[in-house]
């Protein structure tokens, strides 16, 4: 006989996400360590006088207390536990947080098993706020993320034909999720060259532990050669484009047209689009 659903339950939370729900509510989507990925409403968080509403912004780690709905369980209580300050202060660091934020979404299926995803985005976010090299950890969290839930991409033999392929002669694949020879690449219309000096790098970063993937010394040239074959491959994965790409582009041209953090970010939203519809 299975067991009774606890009808309070605490635990602590990342904010993914949230949406509006009528006039006063809003439908929050929280990483949570047992659960998983969970839809929660937060009564009256739209109000003036609403206590909760700062504590579940998005990249916010939060302690909930949750009372057992009908169809989705509601916030009672919401204590912020880290806001990620210093990732707020800088525009790249919010970008890729919110990056971070929304790949976690997409990949992930609600109330599915998602043990380890909560820790791995926290040591992400955690990372990015304290400083560490943003194409370290924004790379390694995909490469993780992907192998943690069942997408590990293949960087060392054809998908096609499992022969070895040398980075210098490798062709990505996204759609297939990986490389292929040159051989089997020609049947494939969506496989490119891929550079292979970027290919060695995430080879690296797949194997290695992160401290020894942050030694690696990659330049800007490097760096986005890298982060283009890598977005390509998580657009794959979740079937979708991503918000957040949208939200990176907006916010760099704001900030080169010199306007404050505050202006390129709500620039970025605009483009983005917002959650709350």
């Amino acid at each position: 006989m299975p067991g009774r659903v606890p009808r309070v339950v605490r635990t602590p939370a990342i904010v993914l996400r949230h949406r509006r729900l009528g006039e006063a509510d809003r439908i929050v989507t929280l990483l949570t360590p047992g659960r998983g990925k969970i839809d929660v409403i937060a009564k009256g968080v739209l109000r003036a006088r609403s206590r909760m509403a700062g504590h579940l912004e998005p990249l916010t780690l939060v302690e909930v207390v949750l009372a057992h709905g009908r169809s989705m369980d509601v916030v009672t209580q919401a204590q912020t536990i880290d806001a990620f300050p210093a990732a707020h202060d800088d525009l790249d660091r919010l970008s890729a947080a919110m990056y971070l934020l929304e790949l976690a979404d997409r990949i992930t299926v609600e109330h599915a098993d998602a043990e380890g995803l909560h820790d791995l985005l926290h040591v992400a976010l955690v990372r990015l706020a304290r400083g560490d090299g943003q194409q370290v950890v924004t790379r390694t969290f995909e490469l993780a993320l992907l192998d943690a839930t069942g997408f590990r991409p293949e960087l060392t033999a054809c998908l096609r034909c499992s022969m070895p392929v040398a980075a210098e002669a490798a062709w990505w694949a996204p759609a297939e999720g990986g490389v292929m020879c040159a051989s089997c690449a020609r049947a494939h219309q969506d496989a490119q060259p891929i550079d292979a000096t970027a290919l060695r790098v995430l080879r690296a970063f797949q194997t290695q532990t992160y401290e020894e993937a942050g030694r690696i010394r990659l330049t800007d040239e490097l760096a986005a050669r890298m982060e283009q074959a890598m977005h390509a491959l998580m657009r794959a994965v979740v079937e979708r484009d991503l918000k957040s790409a949208q939200f990176v582009s907006a916010a760099r041209r704001a900030r080169v047209a010199g306007e404050g953090i505050e202006a390129a970010i709500d620039a970025a939203r605009d483009t983005a689009g917002d959650d709350e519809e």
